[in-house]
This record gives structure tokens, sequence and C-alpha cells, in this order.
């Protein structure tokens, strides 16, 4: 994945850290990970030659931070403004697009090193911008995403004998728009489209697409063509680039890809329906994710009728376990679908004999990590907000998940991840649920990974997948009593999620053998395997009923996974073939490279690299050049900041400095400035004289998050101490009987802020914006005698946030916004708030003190800051309805229309120096409350979502306001402007 930003890789106050250098790479690790970050190490000299030489590029020393703070499978690269990689520990999951690989590591650093290698590609005139300004500039990263993604699949597969070329799960995903008519348009691939897959459109279209044009003219066509484009000025031309290469466009040549996918998946669909289809008919219709059905034992039914309890997240529904009734008849699909247990991220059920719920979910340890955790709910109960105190949380900080419990409930079954590899585990199960004695039921050799096991109806036996060493992944049998392993299957096919039969004789499975994954019976006691669908696209993770007769299995459409149902019947079974062969070997384990380990230095990379450089309107009635510098070092322990900003017309310029350090529980930043602003308070012989006014701050803040399940909180303190003075233009032409000379303030003042806030909201698929939760913020700012100032003042500003679901069809949301603040003291400047519209250009304001001063806030239809005082008060609502996802663009170019969503909305707010509570009086027969210094207003909006030069993703509105109150705008306010909604 491209990470074009710099993030802290963990914070985690008792890592230390250390260092493998080779000759192209720095391996930054914690202590325990010294094994891991050493192979690495090991891979990486080797990754560095073969995919260089593929792109005709050797990049400068690459900086790399091996982590394991998640149980997510992922890595990150940049190039800007210089190379670095931070790659994941924990290898892929069950059912992941990541899971076709002989070896995790090489293929994940190939992937993040071609990134590097691709985006590093800088020459001509952009080369000569980095001499001057450092790496800011790479037109290799100003392209659409599946040339960068793309690129990299490539890679990752022609390296290795597994990557998502290869992967019969990303294949499907092709396959399955190809049959069905939705291929996606070359403008949807070029953006950031809804559809389904989402982000992987990037790298399935891309890595398909780029491995076409390879095929037909050459591998190193990409390599021309990066060198091309990475010589270029201007970016966004990317049609010049490959047309260079090949003499045609993407354009042309994604016509000529699309046919060959219609050819090449014809030909295999063919084949699928000369064995005969053996599908079942579709039980749901949301699409996107859904994982592990299992029937609900009769001990935990509400319903006489079979009933599954599976994972859905369809981006609309709040994801989590649900329940499914199935109809009497199994030609009927089912449509009510019951929430039962809130998760965070995919997770599969387990059942007591009494009907308690074990399940898994992603839940914060130590506030540095999210693990994967155990949690039991009890017969009957439903959490679907996740608060409720019957969820139970078995395991702390034991990364555990694929729970199952034994037939007579005494013992339970999971697997824990653990530095990269995960055990197959035991325990007792406690009288009051905990677990007990817990133990590594199979040994795991170093990366091996284990998963989804299930009881025998017995109880004596478990079987599970497992991923081993060379890209082996099989199904296992283990005696549970003696630990003694069976070995089910022993091939490059995926084979996936066992389950028993009722009787125990017979062990489904999910296979791709046949290059599309099908659901397979094995006979325990002849070890016969036969087939038992046959669909087109894929068949994953089955589900058989108590009673033997119905499978219910996991299928795919262009628009995701859904449940499907089908009788199962042994004389509809097909023979099974035969694993495939063709693949390459792995490559052998790498050679010893020379390396040295010694602690880690941050000093090595927290220098800033490149700098900014910039205009903007100045205070002083000119033009103001801004120049910044940022430096952190490259594992997010420390992080700086410069900027200077110079204008003529100013006696000084202004600067900044900041630092953050990140080994602490807490956030800590401190920050230095110096700003130079006009004035013009200052009174003498009865004229008003301009001055200026030097300010230097010194402040210091710490921010501290509160993690749970579903709820983030935040807070925070900051002291800041600000210091004014000034050079007074005094001239000798006084005056002794003129009025009382007024002075500009001087002085010292010192600024204390408590913040706190508070997230419950969550985001829809097809709604306009959040759908339902709430937020909350509040913030006390202190200056005074505590404070060490001679002044005193105080600002309490507070905001509330709801959002509701409409019940009727179509995603509508109803947004209600409450915001307010008081101020007071005898601080001559005061707090001053400003309501009113919106305004044509950013006014230029102070910056001193921002937090207190300054504020504007929005009532849309009213003339720009009409409305200013020592309070405010705001109050919006919202309606919110979704119109269309066009989903467009205009071929290649950089701009792309994703949805249109329109919105009626209320404001009623308003600010002043002292609220007339005695003006306030009930407006239309009491519906309203009112008072003259609060003002409201009507209209609507349409938003209009774009991704705009392949990377930036903005709002813009287009809206009419007709305010009601004296300030309103004659005729209304007709606007357009980019900013997000609440």
């Amino acid at each position: 994945m491209l990470w074009a930003r710099a993030a802290h890789a963990a914070n985690d106050p008792d890592l230390d850290w250390w260092t493998y250098e080779t000759a192209h790479f720095r391996v930054h690790h914690p202590r325990e990970l010294a094994p891991i970050a050493e192979r690495i190490a090991r891979l990486s000299e080797g990754i560095y030659s073969r995919v260089s030489s593929a792109l005709g590029n050797r990049p400068d020393r690459v900086e790399m931070v091996i982590v394991d703070n998640t149980d997510d499978a992922n890595g990150f690269a940049r190039a800007v403004p210089y190379n670095q990689i931070t790659l994941f520990v924990t290898a892929p999951d069950d059912l992941s697009t990541l899971s076709d690989y002989d070896d995790w590591y090489l293929g994940l650093q190939t992937h993040e090193f071609t990134h590097v290698a691709h985006i590093d590609n800088i020459s001509g005139i952009p080369a000569i911008i980095n001499a001057i300004l450092g790496k800011t500039y790479s037109p290799n990263q100003l392209q659409p995403r599946w040339i960068i993604e793309g690129l990299a699949v490539v890679h990752e597969s022609r390296h290795s004998s597994g990557g998502r070329m290869r992967s019969s799960l990303f294949d499907m995903f092709l396959r399955a728009d190809v049959l069905e008519g939705r291929i996606a348009s070359l403008d949807q691939v070029s953006s950031v489209p809804f559809r389904w897959p989402q982000g992987n459109v990037w790298y399935l279209y891309g890595s398909r697409f780029l491995g076409w044009i390879s095929d037909v003219y050459g591998r190193d066509t990409m390599r021309a063509v990066s060198a091309d484009y990475g010589a270029a000025l201007l970016p966004w031309g990317i049609n010049r680039a490959i047309r260079r290469a090949t003499g045609k466009t993407y354009v042309e040549l994604y016509d000529g890809w699309k046919a060959h996918l219609r050819r090449l998946y014809q030909e295999q669909i063919t084949e699928v329906q000369r064995r005969g289809l053996r599908e079942g008919v579709r039980l749901t219709h949301h699409g996107m994710t859904v994982h592990y059905p299992r029937f609900v034992p009769s001990s935990a039914r509400v319903t006489g009728e079979d009933e599954v309890i599976y994972y859905r997240a369809d981006g609309d529904a709040r994801s989590g376990l649900y329940r499914l009734s199935l109809p009497a008849s199994s030609s009927r699909g089912a449509t009510h679908e019951v929430l039962v247990a809130r998760t965070n991220g995919s997770s599969s059920a387990a059942f007591s004999p009494d009907g308690d719920l074990v399940f898994s979910s992603t839940v914060p340890w130590k506030t540095f990590y999210h693990r994967s955790e155990l949690i039991s709910l009890p017969r009957d109960e439903t959490a679907p907000t996740g608060l409720e105190s019957v969820r139970r949380q078995l395991t702390r900080g034991l990364r555990a998940a694929y729970p199952d419990v034994s037939p007579d409930g005494r013992y339970i079954t999971y697997c824990t991840n653990d530095r990269g590899t995960r055990y197959l585990q035991l325990a007792r199960i406690g009288p009051d649920g905990e677990l007990l004695d817990r133990r590594t039921l199979v040994s795991s050799a170093q990366f091996d990974q284990a998963y989804t096991p299930r009881f025998s109806p017995d109880g004596k036996s478990l079987a599970y997948s497992v991923w081993t060493a060379g890209g082996y992944r099989d199904i296992r049998l283990v005696d549970v009593m003696s630990g003694e392993v069976h070995q089910v299957t022993r091939d490059r096919a995926v084979d996936m999620t066992p389950v028993w039969a009722p009787d125990g004789r017979t062990l489904y499975f999910a296979s791709d053998r046949t290059g599309i994954s099908n659901i397979y019976a094995y006979d325990v006691s002849t070890a016969e395997l036969q087939q038992v669908t046959n669909v087109r696209t894929g068949a994953f993770q089955p589900a058989v009923s108590p009673d033997g007769k119905t499978l219910v299995y996991v299928g795919y459409t262009s628009a995701g996974y859904d449940l499907y149902r089908m009788p199962l019947d042994a004389a509809q079974f097909l023979p099974a073939l035969r694993a495939p062969e063709e693949r390459p070997d792995p490559l052998p384990e790498p050679a010893s490279v020379a390396m040295v380990r010694k602690r880690y230095n941050p000093l090595t990379t927290i220098a800033p690299r490149a700098y900014t450089l910039g205009t903007q309107p100045g205070k002083f009635g000119g033009t103001a050049v801004r120049l910044e510098a940022m430096g952190y070092d490259a594992v997010g322990n420390h992080s700086i900041e410069a900027v200077l900003t110079a204008e003529t017309a100013a006696p000084a310029p202004d600067f900044l400095l900041s630092y953050t350090y990140g080994r602490l529980p807490v956030d800590l930043s401190l920050r230095l400035s110096q700003t130079m602003s006009p004035r013009g308070d200052y009174r003498i012989s009865g004229e008003q004289r301009p001055y200026v006014e030097r300010t230097s701050g010194l402040g210091a803040s710490v921010g501290f998050p509160i993690r749970s399940e579903f709820v983030g909180q935040n807070m925070s303190v900051s002291f800041t101490s600000a210091t004014s003075s000034a050079s007074l233009p005094v001239r000798g032409d006084l005056d002794p009987y003129e009025s009382r000379t007024i002075l500009p303030d001087r002085g010292q003042v010192n600024v204390l802020r408590l913040g706190y806030s508070l997230s419950t909201t969550e985001g829809g698929y097809r709604t306009a914006g959040a759908t339902r939760g709430i937020s909350f913020s509040t913030a006390l700012e202190y200056i005074g005698p505590a404070t060490g100032t001679r002044y005193e003042t105080y600002a309490l500003s507070s905001g509330l946030t709801g959002y509701l679901s409409m019940p009727w069809p179509g995603h509508h949301t109803v947004a209600l916004r409450v915001a307010g603040a008081v101020s007071g003291g005898s601080y001559p400047r005061g707090s001053t708030y400003v309501v009113g519209g919106y305004q044509a250009e950013q006014l230029a304001v102070d910056n001193l003190l921002s937090s207190i001063f300054n504020n504007t806030f929005t009532l849309r239809g009213y003339e720009a800051g009409a409305f200013a005082g020592r309070a405010y008060f705001t109050q919006t609502v919202e309606y919110r309805a979704p119109l269309i996802q066009p989903d467009l663009g205009l071929s290649t170019l950089p701009i792309y229309l994703r949805r249109i969503d329109a919105a009626l909305f209320m404001d009623y707010g308003g600010a002043f120096d002292r609220f007339d509570f005695d003006s306030l009086r009930l407006f239309h027969k009491g519906s309203l409350l009112y008072s003259p210094q609060l003002h409201t207003s009507v209209g609507g909006e349409l938003w209009l979502n774009l991704n705009l030069g392949y990377v930036i993703s903005s709002q813009f509105r287009l809206g009419y306001a007709r305010g009601f109150s004296e300030g309103a705008l004659e005729g209304g306010q007709f606007y357009f402007v980019s900013t997000n909604a609440f």
C-alpha cells in the first residue's frame, strides 16, 4: 500500500528499539521482534536486487520499520521525503485477499519495495526541483492508484510462487464482474469508486491489466513507462507515457484487455458447465461482506425453524453477528436478518450447550494496541449497541479468534496470534466462564498459521485449517487428548474452514483446487474426497444443518458475498479433481548478508529532508513568502516542524517551531513562536497611530486517548504563554492638553485549556454523512492569577452532534448539531465569536491564542460575520438524502464525480455580548422559543463528492439559504463552497 504521509508506527514507551543495518536497508524493530527483523533484512537485499533490476531504478537507503501493534496484515511505503517502509508482523487472516502466498514477508516486502523503486524513479526537471527543495516532488506518485498498486501486485507475484496475480479469490472478483456485465470502467478504476470491491479495485484491475500489457508488449514495458513519467514536469499525462512505450493509450489498451477477459472467462465457465452446475439458492442480497455462517443449536433458537448466525458488514447496517431464520422450502430465499451482537471486525460465532454465544471482536489493549479478543454473550441476550453489561470479555491481550466450544461445554478452542505465528490452543472453561489451563494443542513452526478449529460431534477431535512454509494451506485433524495430527490435504490449493457433519463421518471444507473455490466432502473413514458444489464464482465457509440435510455456504456475486443454501445429496456430488501443480517452486531461503545490529538512533532520520515554499497574503498589505520544513524519525518517536513567514513590510519574520514526543502514554507537543502584527489601538495626541506588535509564544499540550470497543474519547490539556511587546512611534509634537493617552496592551498572557471529546458515530456506505450515534466536545480556557496573568478571562465552549437514520427506504438521515460558547473577564481584547454566512475568502486573522479568539460559526443566508459578541449559540437541523452515485469520470482525466446528495436545513443562532432573557417569547403559538438575538435561516444544498487529481477527495456544496432577521442577505444567498458536512 502506498503511504504518502508520515505516521507513528507505535508509541508504546515499553518498546526497546534496535536496528539491523544492511547495504541498502536499516530495519528498525522492537527487541522482541529481532528474529523477524533479521530475516526480513536478509530477504530485503535479494528483493532489492530483483525489483531494482526489473524497474531500472536503484533507490537510496530505505528505512524499514517492523511493528506488531495490530492483528491486521498490511504494510505501507513512501518515497517522499525519504524512502520508508512499515511492515506489520501479522500474517493474513482466513479469507483474505492476501492469503495466497508462499512467504508472507517475501511477498509483503516485495510489494512495498516496488512502491519505493517506482515512486523514487525521478529524473529531468523534477530531479532538479528536488535538488533545490529536497525530495518533494515525484511524478510517479501522482498517478491513478491502479497503476501504483497494480505494478506492486505484479511484482509481488512475479518474484514469488504466490501473490495476488495467482489468487483464485482475485480471479473470482474479476470473473464475477465479467459474467455479470459489470467490468469496471477505466474512469472508475482511476478514482475511488463506491462499487465493490472498493479499494481492492486498484489492486485487482491494476495488476491484471498491467500484467496483460507486460505479456503483450514485454516485461520491460512498465519500466520504460515509469522512467518516462518520472521525468515529466507536469503530472497526469499517463496516456502519453504509455503511448510512447506501446504505441497505444491506456484507453485503447483497456478495450483490448476487456475483450481478452471475456474470452478467458468464457472458456473457464464452459468447463464448469460441462461438469454440471451445483449451486444453491441465494438467501441474502446485500453483498459486500458475509462470513462464517453457522447453524444455531436448538438451545439458542428463537423460532421453530432452522436458524443461522453469521458476520455481516454491508456498509449500511451495523456490522456484527446476525441471525437469520431459514424458510421450510429450500427453494425460497430469506429476508429478515436480526443483529445479535455488534463486533469490531470480522467474527465467527460458537455456542455453548446452554446456548451462550462466544465470538471475537477487536478491542483496544494498553492504549497502543488493537487486538482480537474473545467475548461471551448469554443466551437470549442481544447487544446490538455493544455497550450492554451482559457482554463479557473472556481474554485480554491474548489476540484470540475463531472460537469453538466442545459439545459437552467443558473446553474451548481458538487461535492466538503471537509475533507473526498463529497457534491452535485449548482451554478449560471455568465455573464462571473464565479460561483455565490454556495450552497449545499443536506446536506451530515459526510463521505457521492456524485457522478456524471445529470440534467433532463427539468432542474427541478437532479439524482446522493451517498454513505452512512453502505456501501450503491444508486441512488437519488433531486428537484433543494426545495432540496427534492427521494431515487431510497437502497441496498448493487453498483449503479452508472445515466443519463436521452431525454424524462425525464427513468433513466439509472449501478448496480452490479447480481454480474456483467450491465446497468438498471428505469421508473420514475412507479418505474419499468429493466435490459438493460446482459454482461459477466461488463457494466458501460451509455450514451443515443439525439434521445433515442442508448446506449453507458463502457465495459471491459482483456485489460481494452473500449466503446460499442447497440440499445435501451425496448422489449429486462430483469426483474431486487433483490440485494443480503448475506453480513455480518457492524461492530458496536467502543466504546470509552482511549486517550490523545496533540500538535505534532517531537522529539518522529526524532531520528535515524537504522544504515547502509558497506565498500567501501578507498582514502588512503585501505578499508573504512561507517556507516550511518537517522532520520525523522513522519509528515516529519524534517529529519537528519549522515555519518561517517573511514579508518585506514587516520588521521581522514570523516563525513557528514545534516538537512532538511519541514515547509516552500521552501525546506531548511543544511549541515556540514569534508573530509580528500590525495594530491600530494606540492613541496619542488624539490620533490613532499604528504600530507593530511582537508576540512571542511558548506552549505545551498533552493529549490522552481513551479507547474502548465502540466509543472513542480524548482528553487534553495545554498551557500557552504569550508575551507582547511594541516599539511605539512617538513623535515630538505631543500636546499636553490632549485627551488621555491609550497605550497598547503589553505584557504576558498565560492560557490554560482543558478539553474533552467523545464519539460513538458510525458511517454509512450509501448515506449522506454519518448515520447514527453522537459526538460531543467541550473545552474550557482560562486566563487569570492562577496562571500568572494580571488579567482574568475565560471561555467555555461545547458542541453536541447526533444522527438518526430514518426508518423508511432511501437511507435518509436527520442530523442535529447544537453548539455554543460563553466568555468573560477583564482581558481588554476579549473573546469574540462571529456568526454569519459563508464568506468569499478566508479573512486574515491574528493566530494569537486562536483557540479562544476569532472563531467563526456558520449561519447560512446572512452576511459573513453578521453577528459578533462574547457568546454565541447555534443550532442546525439537516435532513439528508442520497440522490445518486454516478461513480463516473471522463476516461483517465483526474476528475471524478462519486456521488450527489441533497440536504434541507434550518440554522438558528447568533452571537451577543449579553443574552436578553427578558426578550424571550413564544412564537407561533408555542412551537418555537424565539429571541431577537437569535436568527433563523432555511435552505437547501446539493453535495457533490469529487475526486480530484487522483488523490484528493472533496465535497462541494451548491446551496441557497434565506435568512429571516436583520442582517440577512436580500434575496437570500447562493453559494458554492468546499466544505465537509458535520
